[in-house]
């Protein structure tokens, strides 16, 4: 695995189009991608540890990472996929990491392309199901409101306050306030005089939640989008600050023995990674489901949608609802008719 790792750290990767395309720059050129951030190619060769493994239970064969020959049929990898139910998210994961890995190590062009087309027909699928505004059929049977993800966390208050709970119950409060993905798993508690010490590069490496006395504020270097983005620092408000701080005190008493600076673990008091948080999410949330007789399976990305979809999906049908009345697109709507009043300018005394 550790060639394939190399190989992939020293590919070029170019900017793709929605149809799978390569964008162009003014001068004809192939857009080249900055060089994959090192938790990137953790993830590729994570998933393709999986991709293996469910290959090698289905052949009952064992395989090996010097001959990726077991990749050669195509249809066969499709029907094992197939028969595992998987997401289609997950699948056009799988199929862009074989991708790059069979890129990376010069893998022969037309799997690479047969493989590259099952992706990117996955990745048109999944823009034509945004466009309807209307929550797939996968995922349509774990979508909760957000009235019934309050309920879990009014729940999860009324539990016992030992460390894995706490935990549980401020991961849920921090992404109500800040529904970001899962690097908020692998935050770092540091004080504000030892980050303002700290060397710029050396900051960059990590996130974290700076503590003060009174105040946590989290900054974020490193996220999915964070090449078009940057850094972002948010104050959590007070009653995050205490139920972290008290997580954190029960955190140093129950493992006091511990040097590590991780704001969340698991239940051995190792650093909480970003697979392991999602699971937590998604174990605790469907055993509190289940038993109300609700399907509901929580992760990040359900997060997400829950919060989005409850600030704008009735105002985005609203919108269409007008621009079909004016006989214009949405798009026309928003350039042309909406605005915004003209800020008043203050007077000088």
């Amino acid at each position: 695995m550790d060639t394939i790792i190399d190989a992939i750290r020293q590919s070029t990767n170019y900017y793709k189009n929605i149809d799978g395309s390569d964008k162009i720059d003014d001068k004809g050129n192939k857009i080249p991608k900055p060089p994959l951030k090192e938790s990137t190619i953790k993830n590729y060769s994570s998933t393709f540890n999986k991709i293996k493994e469910v290959i090698e239970t289905n052949d009952k064969k064992e395989y090996t990472f010097d001959d990726l020959s077991w990749l050669d049929n195509v249809n066969q990898v499709i029907k094992i996929f197939k028969d595992l139910n998987l997401s289609n998210p997950t699948l056009k994961n799988y199929y862009n990491v074989i991708v790059v890995v069979l890129k990376s190590t010069k893998g022969d062009v037309k799997l690479i392309n047969r493989y590259g087309f099952l992706r990117d027909n996955l990745n048109k699928q999944y823009q034509e199901e945004q466009k309807t505004g209307i929550i797939s059929d996968k995922q349509a049977p774990n979508f909760i409101t957000k009235k019934e993800y309050e309920e879990y966390i009014d729940y999860i208050e009324t539990l016992p306050e030992t460390l894995p709970n706490l935990t549980l119950l401020s991961i849920l409060k921090l992404y109500q306030f800040l529904p970001t993905r899962n690097e908020l798993a692998e935050l770092k508690t540091i004080s504000r005089q030892d980050f303002a010490d700290m060397d710029k590069e050396e900051k960059r490496k990590s996130n974290w939640a700076v503590f003060t006395k009174n105040n946590i504020t989290l900054v974020i270097f490193n996220y999915k989008s964070d090449k078009t983005y940057g850094i972002y620092k948010e104050k959590l408000p007070k009653e995050l600050v205490k139920l972290l701080t008290d997580m954190t005190d029960l955190k140093r008493g129950t493992y006091p023995t511990s040097d590590d600076n991780s704001l969340f673990v698991n239940s051995r008091g190792t650093p909480l990674t970003k697979n392991s948080l999602s699971q937590l999410l998604i174990r605790s949330s469907e055993k509190y489901f289940k038993d109300k007789d609700i399907k509901g399976r929580i992760s990040t990305t359900m997060i997400r949608k829950i919060y989005a979809s409850d600030l704008s999906a009735e105002k985005n049908e609203q919108q269409k609802q007008l621009a079909k009345k004016m006989k214009h697109s949405v798009d026309t709507q928003n350039l042309v008719y909406v605005k915004k009043p003209k800020p008043t300018e203050k007077k000088d005394d």
